[in-house]
């Protein structure tokens, strides 16, 4: 219409280099920061994978450990028997505490906080930040493993073996790291019943280090968690898009002139560039309670039951067995390629 009553103000475009050229940055802008989210994203499931082994095997070796000396000084030695067991159950309830602490302070680092208190309102990076002290409790909310509802896909309830007792949620209320408060006990429980154990001293080393190992997959996680996207570079990139998409209409209708194709071009122009920045921005803060984050406490229930898997007594009794679970009474070891030796005697007795 504009151009049909040659309205003075018609926009005409006699070369549309100004487009392309300010087309091509904004696009590369925002691929860039979308490979950048994805790594983001692609770095805190790799870590948080790691941690999770890490503490996985450090509790299998220090479960290991524990059975095998159990075994040999039950007959010779039971309260040492039962010190160990004691460490046991203790352990295996720490291993579980950690997890949920260390899931939970993902869950609420310090980019989801910021998320939270920017709906409200609020604008600058230091009111952002809010302190423990104004939360209601400080602690995760957990629930005893049997009683956890594994079809609620969306519930944020952390399984636990045992409830932390009144001294343990003290502790951790005051700690300004409960992660490190826990692992804390548990190195003093591993080191604590070292002398028990009768595993060579560098071999028991292993479960430090898997321990160790584990910390630094957490935080590499917390780096992704507390550190967010570059603020200059996301609202310089925001401009920029606003800008271009203002453009868009302009363009369009000098290079299509049809009142048909041309709102299908600038609705599909726009929509691309858009999405794909909303996409980088969902990927940005990998952790927290959204649909589209990393479902943490999914990662938490599979390490307890790994932790529970590990630990049972029927574990134990099938290792016992010489036999690794064949029953010579009623199968037949040579069917699995093992070989029985005879029973030798001497002096009438059998050895």
């Amino acid at each position: 219409w504009m151009f049909d009553n040659d309205w003075a103000y018609a926009p005409r475009i006699h070369h549309h280099y100004a487009f392309q050229a300010l087309g091509a940055g904004v696009t590369f802008a925002i691929v860039f920061r979308t490979q950048l989210a994805w790594n983001r994203y692609w770095e805190a499931v790799t870590q948080l994978h790691f941690m999770y082994s890490k503490f996985a095997d450090a509790f299998s070796q220090f479960q290991a450990f524990s059975e095998v000396t159990r075994k040999n000084v039950q007959e010779k030695d039971p309260l040492k028997a039962d010190r160990i067991r004691l460490k046991q159950w203790r352990l295996k309830i720490n291993f579980a505490l950690l997890s949920t602490v260390a899931a939970d302070r993902l869950n609420t680092g310090d980019n989801q906080r910021m998320e939270n208190v920017k709906s409200k309102g609020v604008r600058t990076r230091n009111t952002m930040r809010i302190n423990k002290e104004a939360q209601t409790s400080g602690l995760p909310k957990m629930r005893l493993r049997s009683e956890v509802d594994r079809q609620d896909s969306k519930s944020n309830v952390y399984a636990v073996f045992e409830l932390p007792s009144a001294e343990q949620m003290q502790l951790m209320i005051a700690s300004n790291d409960m992660v490190s408060t826990v692992m804390y006990w548990i190195i003093w429980d591993l080191a604590d019943c070292m002398k028990d154990i009768d595993i060579a001293p560098p071999i028991q080393s292993r479960m430090y280090q898997e321990l160790s190992n584990g910390m630094l997959g957490f935080n590499n996680c917390l780096k992704i968690a507390d550190v967010p996207f570059p603020l200059p570079f996301a609202q310089l990139l925001a401009l920029l898009l606003v800008a271009f998409s203002c453009f868009i209409p302009v363009y369009v209708i000098n290079f299509t002139g049809s009142p048909i194709a041309g709102p299908i071009l600038c609705f599909f122009l726009f929509e691309s560039l858009w999405c794909l920045n909303e996409v980088a921005k969902e990927l940005e803060n990998p952790f927290g309670q959204d649909i589209n984050d990393i479902h943490l406490p999914d990662f938490h229930m599979r390490f307890v039951d790994c932790v529970q898997d590990v630990s049972v007594d029927d574990q134990a009794e099938m290792l016992k067995n010489p036999f690794l679970g064949i029953n010579p009474g009623l199968q037949d070891p040579a069917q699995h390629g093992i070989e029985v030796l005879p029973d030798a005697e001497v002096d009438g007795m059998k050895i």
